[in-house]
């Protein structure tokens, strides 16, 4: 049962998800997204963080030179690739690799295109003018990802915050949750009040499964 919050640029930020008890922490390195950590950010989240939850870095189509490169200056515990990723990705990296697939249909979140014991983040779609994928602030449709988290491990992302992730862990039994925009005051800035509440709804929501067994307990990247 996995809480990840992601977009984290600052040492305190990183500090408040860690204390909350977030699993995974994620750090943007794509240059054209607001949530983007420059080097002086990411080394600053890494010394917050001091090993005591996952860093995952977010990349859109990255060659594995550049995720096993990150990984290696970051203490890096896995990468999350968006956009045009080829499936071989996985065995040319020594990281491990999370799958990002914006959904824009219910067989588009259903994918085959990727290996089936492999870990997937599973968000809407960008909007139509050509937006980057991930991050995108729209929620899924709860039946779509509901019917691939009965079939594999997905962490959910695409709107959730406070007020949404609890009935969203409900109504879909995923592997993890990853919430990013619902957690800002504005584009790239995060609201500390709020990242602190999403992690302890998210993580009393998953206490909620696990008692009813719905859901593994194991929180590992591997």
């Amino acid at each position: 049962m996995i809480v990840k919050v992601c977009g984290v640029r600052t040492a305190e930020i990183a500090e408040v998800a860690v204390e909350a008890g977030a699993d995974w922490i994620g750090i943007v390195f794509e240059p054209r997204s607001p949530r983007h950590a420059a080097e002086a950010d990411a080394r600053a989240v890494v010394a917050a963080v001091a090993g005591r939850a996952d860093l995952v870095g977010v990349l859109v189509e990255p060659s594995s030179a550049t995720c096993d490169e990150l990984a290696a200056r970051y203490r890096l515990s896995a990468v999350q690739a968006h956009g045009d990723v080829p499936r071989d990705l996985v065995s040319r990296c020594d990281v491990p690799v999370i799958r990002g697939i914006n959904a824009d249909s219910a067989e588009a979140a259903f994918t085959v295109d990727w290996w089936p014991d492999g870990l997937i983040l599973l968000d809407a779609a960008p909007d139509a003018d050509g937006g980057l994928p991930g991050g995108t602030g729209r929620r899924l449709p709860p039946e779509w990802a509901a019917e691939v988290a009965r079939h594999r491990r997905i962490l959910l992302a695409g709107g959730l915050g406070p007020e949404t992730v609890a009935d969203a862990i409900a109504r879909v039994r995923p592997h993890g949750v990853d919430a990013s925009s619902g957690l800002e005051r504005e584009p790239g800035v995060k609201d500390a009040g709020l990242v602190r509440a999403y992690v302890r709804t998210a993580r009393a929501a998953f206490d909620v499964l696990a008692e009813q067994g719905s859901v593994s307990a194991e929180g590992a990247i591997r």
